[in-house]
């Protein structure tokens, strides 16, 4: 829940969250770095005035989400890719969410449209007193109408302040157990994905993806740790950081892992192989209205 005093916030965070998505695919090429990507999402964001709210994800053709470039990352954008730009960005913890997907020279152009369609679509059904279930059936009907599947175990999500994920799931597809109804003074990210027809149509866990965030909010048991823990709840609170971003501090951030002070996301990609095209928007609800942020 946010109130009227964080409306500019959350507004200012959507402008430069779409400005920064504007200008990805003149930088999402074939032979581009995905660590001079990722990075350069990142510098954009802060100095356009806001702070990741998380760490730029490029997910490459069957990778659906989280993954971004550890320290020396030597991969590079691949001709004929599909490359999802996931970023996002905040101020003082208000969120804005926005996702892209580039075509490098693929033959699924018509599948980055669908997903765009379905977004739009699925934007639309974002109002106060609506039925979050409304969401799914219109993103996976207009995805189905296009020729291609839905990635069912993908959804759009609630966001709340320094938290990504928060509350409500906001399923793609029909049948899933969707209760309750969008509230006002929220923020939802609506996110379709989509794939090929004959693929299986969900992702599964595939390694680690580079990025963490803290589980637990109380200083780890172990004295030479603490001062890492205080350093990253100082610099990012809740919200997912890079392991790049705390490369030198990387003994003390294995040692988190080991006692579940962090979490890290596991890459996800899709079951059979098949890429995955992605959009996203982030929509805030007052009293009165709904607004796209980004």
């Amino acid at each position: 829940m946010f109130n009227e005093e964080d409306v500019e916030k959350l507004l200012l965070a959507g402008r430069i969250a779409r400005a920064v998505r504007q200008s990805v695919p003149r930088i999402v090429v074939q032979g581009a770095s995905v660590l001079g990507i990722c990075e350069w999402v990142e510098s954009e964001i802060a100095r356009m005035g806001g702070r990741p709210a998380f760490p730029c994800n490029v997910s490459i053709n069957e990778v659906g989400a989280h993954y971004t470039s550890p320290p020396s990352d030597a991969t590079v954008v691949p001709e004929g890719a599909l490359v999802k730009v996931d970023l996002g960005v905040h101020i003082d913890g208000f969120i804005a969410d926005t996702a892209v997907t580039v075509s490098v020279g693929s033959e699924f152009e018509d599948m980055i449209k669908a997903v765009e369609l379905a977004l739009e679509r699925g934007v639309q059904a974002v109002r106060v007193g609506g039925k979050v279930g409304e969401v799914g059936p219109l993103v996976e009907k207009t995805i189905r109408s296009m020729g291609y599947k839905p990635i069912r175990n993908l959804t759009g999500h609630q966001i709340e302040q320094y938290t990504i994920h928060s509350g409500l799931s906001i399923p793609n597809v029909s049948g899933a157990e969707t209760p309750g109804k969008f509230q006002p003074w929220s923020v939802y990210a609506i996110e379709p994905f989509a794939t090929l027809p004959r693929a299986i149509g969900e992702v599964i866990e595939k390694g680690p993806g580079n990025i963490l965030h803290l589980m637990k909010l109380k200083r780890p048991k172990s004295e030479p740790h603490k001062g890492t823990y205080d350093e990253i709840y100082r610099r990012f609170r809740t919200l997912p950081f890079a392991r790049r971003w705390v490369a030198g501090s990387a003994e003390a951030v294995r040692g988190l892992l080991a006692e579940k002070v962090l979490y890290e996301y596991p890459v996800l990609v899709e079951a059979s192989g098949m890429p995955i095209a992605q959009a996203e928007h982030t929509v805030i609800t007052t009293d009165k209205e709904s607004i796209v942020t980004t």
